[in-house]
């Protein structure tokens, strides 16, 4: 691809994320679909539940950003399983066939999650029960992405559906991203712009609830004589101020017993965009990983203490054609959640069972 074309995509690229900014600049704090926003796989959620900057032969990670689809993950297929409370769980399966660079047909990737809510109980106003319903929701994504020099760029589609007992809600959704990659150095830079697009049902006539709109940007980076990764990752840049203050929350008060009105610092709302991750390359076959999610930690701590909030680790292993994946977030003092993924190299396994 010329270099001309290829720099008139960027440009499109950085249009597309102005205007988004702009046409989104002002949403609240609720959207619809929010399950988007959660780690669906053990990788992201041993980073501190977001990450668009470091695959390491994940499929996984188109999930993340569609530009992170690479050679490396080629006839992949992982199957992950997260366990939530009071019986809820989220599995996802991703695939991706990532022919070599320069092959000509770019590297294409799919991937499936599900939420299940399980059971729910139903009643009528005076709370007698009339049984249980079931509630879920989904996403069916292919992603699509081509490198060109040090850039690569990548797009995704995605079908998203809600299902509460006779209720539906349906939209079409869409994410682009990029990834620099360095040429010298183990240096990427990632930038994508998450869930644009439109509804295409929602559950009740005159309900538009915003959709999971977000711009994300990262970098990883490991030292030459380190056996370390470190990836920053900054999230929701199309408004500032992102804190949430509790309402019934009560402040302290001062000498006057008047209740202080709780703020929140510059600092504070600039570092609850960031997440922080790093990995232990033990070998090639053998990461530790761990990271820091600083929005978790304020909005999910209790008032005595945090219980680890925000906090997370996990480890990786790979044998010949398998990858074992483990990682625990903790979202509150409550307890954390685990995150497993397994995923095998297709390739490799069916070449060894024909051979003769």
């Amino acid at each position: 691809m010329p270099i001309r074309p290829f720099a008139r995509r960027l440009i499109c690229l950085f249009t597309l994320w102005l205007a988004a900014w702009t046409a989104h600049a002002q949403i609240g704090g609720q959207s619809s679909f929010a399950f988007l926003r959660i780690p669906s796989h053990a990788r992201t959620a041993g980073l501190g539940g977001l990450n668009v900057s470091s695959a390491d032969r994940d499929a996984n990670m188109l999930l993340s950003n569609p530009a992170l689809l690479d050679s490396g993950m080629h006839n992949q297929l992982a199957f992950n399983f997260v366990p939530y409370y009071a019986g809820i769980t989220h599995s996802s399966l991703a695939y991706a066939r990532c022919r070599p660079a320069g092959a000509g047909t770019g590297r294409w990737g799919a991937a499936l999650e599900y939420v299940n809510y399980g059971e729910i109980s139903r009643t009528d106003d005076a709370g007698n029960p009339l049984g249980t319903f079931r509630a879920g929701e989904f996403a069916l994504a292919v992603a699509h992405a081509r490198t060109q020099g040090s850039f690569t760029l990548g797009g995704s589609a995605k079908l998203v559906g809600s299902t509460i007992e006779t209720y539906a809600a349906y939209a079409a959704l869409f994410d682009v991203g990029g990834v620099f990659t360095h040429p010298e150095y183990d240096w990427k830079v990632g930038l994508t712009v998450k869930n644009l697009g439109f509804r295409l049902r929602s559950y009740t006539p005159g309900d538009q609830p915003e959709l999971p709109f977000d711009v994300q940007v990262g970098t990883s980076f490991k030292p030459a004589f380190m056996p370390v990764r470190f990836s920053v990752t900054a999230r929701q840049l199309q408004r500032f101020d992102i804190a949430y203050l509790d309402p019934n929350r009560q402040g302290p008060l001062d000498a006057n017993g008047n209740e202080i009105e709780p703020r929140v610092g510059f600092v504070d709302k600039v570092a609850r965009h960031l997440v922080v991750g790093g990995e232990l390359l033990l070998s090639k076959n053998v990461n530790l990983r761990f990271g820091y999610n600083h929005l978790v930690n304020r909005e999910l701590r209790l008032a005595n203490g945090s219980g680890g909030a925000g906090f997370s680790f996990g480890a990786m292993v790979r044998a010949k054609a398998f990858e074992l994946a483990f990682s625990r977030m903790y979202y509150h003092a409550a307890g954390g959640q685990t995150a497993l993924t397994l995923a095998c190299a297709l390739g490799r396994v069916i070449k060894k069972k024909n051979a003769p």
